[in-house]
């Protein structure tokens, strides 16, 4: 199963690198120490002076408590995808300027001399011991390059997007930087220009390997995204990994199919999940935007039945949550003798409840619908009809005979239907509300198990409109919108009243209980669909570009970073 699929580009890898990772990757870098190292030099001779020579051996070098100091560590802006052993990661590249680092040198070695004392008889002389000697010493580099090759991939144990460093490597040059004056290597090296440093030993030392401290700092698990997406209230989102898996077409972004659906209280969504979703192309090189998502169709059904299994669309309407009371009053239908049957109910009030048989559910169709971009484009097309076309601002059609009713009626030509019905035409969202509406006459001389009622079957159809991206509850990532009622019907089911022609009595829907279901269904609107995002980060809103297909919701959008 996978109900939404994402697909990313270079420039979502870069920006989720910056976000997430380098900032950490520098903080790490920033405590980096300078190896303790011990180094040894092969025996070495030399003559200080005509008469003498000294071999020095068993030489041995620990250089230790090292710090770096000025070491300033820049990420280089530039992610680069690739292969290392098969497996696709991702590299980041960090630079350091020059920087110095800082040790306790400490060494130790066995020295011989032979030699013949000087003046007018010469008698020769042999003198060994062990030596050593310590100093502080200061090494300078030119700088470092240091690459952190990672991988991003769904851990299923913990039921988690993990991205994993696989490797690290510090490579550093290092000046030209003057040995202690006091050490013995000062003597590895001689000749008629003075005494100096091997070169080969010199090297040695010089060398720091800062690959395995490096290591050390940046390695395991460097972030983790949760596999779920709670909206509270028992709502909760599968983000898991779904059929797809993770896919790196030709090493040039990220694909990755995610389950969806949703559970409530630990009941998962029963419904027959859809074929898995296509995923979405991977955003161009040249293109800005940092990510391509598809939602289905199912996710809004996953939410419509969470709220359903809450009981957050069915509803109580009392006479004074009315703004014309006597509408649920039986005293408005018995007046003037039209409803006599109701007649020993006359002193009580009605009490409306709305009780949904089943989730709503989505489907997919032609629509005409004429929202804002619409009516520009039609007024733009025909100035002279401005007044008719005003009319139908707002409003919703699911075929060509409702709406070519309507524009006959507006006197409109009919050589224009065409541009017009091509004009408004979309892939919509239509939802499908199935209910009774259960009307109670509150006779308090009955006990509440008794009480009269009379049932109407409602069915009510919807077009979801005006999708965005927005915070829903627990701050979660949502797809959001709203419900724009396109027709309801209700039909008298039965009643309790002795005597009372259910069919004559009025459903009541329309004006009592409809504006009342529409704020359910908004904040169910509003609340929204989650969306697999990354804590601290939200889909940018004003640039993002949402578009209905056949079965999902494309939406082609720009991240951005929120301080928590």
């Amino acid at each position: 199963m996978q109900a939404i699929t994402i697909a990313i580009g270079k420039s979502g890898i870069l920006f989720f690198a910056k976000q997430f990772l380098s900032n950490k990757i520098v903080t790490l870098l920033k405590t980096l120490q300078a190896p303790s190292r011990n180094i040894t030099a092969p025996s070495f001779k030399y003559s200080e002076a005509p008469l003498s020579t000294t071999t020095v051996s068993n030489y041995s070098l620990e250089l230790s408590q090292g710090q770096i100091l000025n070491f300033a560590p820049d990420f280089a802006d530039q992610v680069v995808q690739g292969l290392n052993n098969g497996m696709t990661v991702f590299t980041l590249n960090f630079n350091a300027g020059p920087f110095q680092a800082a040790y306790n040198w400490a060494e130790t070695y066995h020295w011989d001399t032979v030699g013949v004392t000087g003046g007018p008889r010469p008698v020769p002389y042999h003198q060994s011991g062990d030596s050593n000697f310590s100093d502080n010493y200061s090494p300078e580099f030119s700088g470092m390059l240091v690459t952190v090759a990672v991988q991003f991939a769904y851990d299923t144990p913990s039921g988690s997007w993990q991205i994993s460093v696989q490797n690290t490597n510090g490579q550093s040059t290092a000046l030209d930087t003057g040995l202690p004056s006091g050490s013995v290597l000062r003597f590895q090296s001689g000749g008629c220009s003075g005494y100096h440093f091997d070169q080969t030993t010199a090297q040695a030392i010089e060398d720091v390997n800062f690959g395995p401290p490096i290591n050390d700092l940046i390695s395991g698990i460097l972030k983790t995204i949760p596999g779920s997406g709670n909206l509270g209230n028992g709502i909760v989102y599968d983000f898991s990994l779904g059929d797809s898996g993770i896919l790196f077409p030709n090493n040039d972004g990220i694909q990755m199919g995610v389950k969806g659906g949703a559970s409530y209280n630990g009941q998962a969504y029963p419904a027959t999940p859809p074929p898995p979703l296509a995923m979405p192309p991977v955003p161009a090189d040249s293109d800005s935007h940092d990510l391509n998502l598809y939602v289905s169709g199912f996710e809004v059904d996953a939410l419509n039945w969470a709220f359903f299994q809450a009981g957050e669309l069915n509803l109580v309407v009392n006479k004074q949550d009315l703004a014309h009371p006597d509408e649920l009053t039986v005293k408005l239908y018995v007046d003037g003798g039209v409803m006599p049957a109701l007649n020993p109910y006359v002193h009580w009030d009605i009490q409306a409840q709305v009780v949904l048989n089943a989730a709503p559910t989505t489907t997919f169709q032609t629509v005409y619908e004429f929202d804002k971009t619409v009516m520009d484009a039609l007024q733009n097309l025909y100035p002279d009809l401005s007044q008719q076309l005003s009319d139908l601002q707002g409003n919703n059609y699911l075929d060509l005979n409702s709406l070519e009713n309507i524009l006959n009626g507006l006197a409109i030509p009919p050589a224009f239907y065409a541009t017009i019905e091509a004009t408004s035409r979309r892939t919509g969202m239509v939802v499908s509300h199935d209910m009774n509406l259960i009307l109670v006459i509150q006779d308090k001389n009955l006990s509440p198990a008794d009480y009269p009622n009379i049932v109407f079957h409602v069915t009510r159809t919807d077009i979801l409109t005006d999708l965005c991206l927005g915070n829903g509850p627990n701050q979660a990532q949502t797809l959001q919108f709203q419900f724009s009622n396109y027709t309801y019907d209700g039909r008298f089911v039965s009643t309790t009243v002795p005597g009372l022609d259910g069919g004559h009595f009025p459903c009541l829907w329309g004006e009592v209980c409809e504006p009342f279901y529409d704020q359910h269904l908004q904040s169910m609107g509003k609340n929204g669909v989650p969306l697999p995002i990354m804590q601290g980060l939200q889909f940018e809103f004003t640039n993002a570009k949402l578009d209905i297909q056949d079965g999902y919701v494309s939406i082609l959008a720009n991240v951005v970073y929120q301080n928590p």
